[in-house]
């Protein structure tokens, strides 16, 4: 009886995931693959594995995306430059406590 608990429990792991247990450990990213490798290097796309989103009509959706209706618009680029003019100049003589 201990014999076959012994097997069971051989492959399941609970202990902590440190960084010299974990580095063969490859976690993937749950996408699989949405096509086939062809004899010559090619690869064929099958267009029933591919993943599409169905979105809902949201024409009458009470909701709104939480964005700040007062943003500024932006007119171009935004360097360094402005960045700097942005950010309030802090004295040398406060930086030193």
């Amino acid at each position: 009886m201990f014999g076959i608990t012994k097997c069971i429990m051989r492959g399941a792991s609970r202990q902590q995931l440190t960084s010299k247990r974990g580095r063969n450990h490859y976690k993937g990213t749950g996408s699989g693959a949405m096509g086939r490798h062809t004899k010559r290097g090619g690869y064929f796309i099958e267009w029933e594995k591919v993943r599409s989103f169905v979105v809902p009509d949201l024409t009458d959706f009470k909701l709104l995306p939480y964005v700040s209706r007062s943003t500024q618009k932006t007119t171009g680029a935004f360097t360094a430059k402005d960045y700097f003019n942005k950010v309030e100049a802090v004295a040398p003589e406060k930086l030193v406590s």
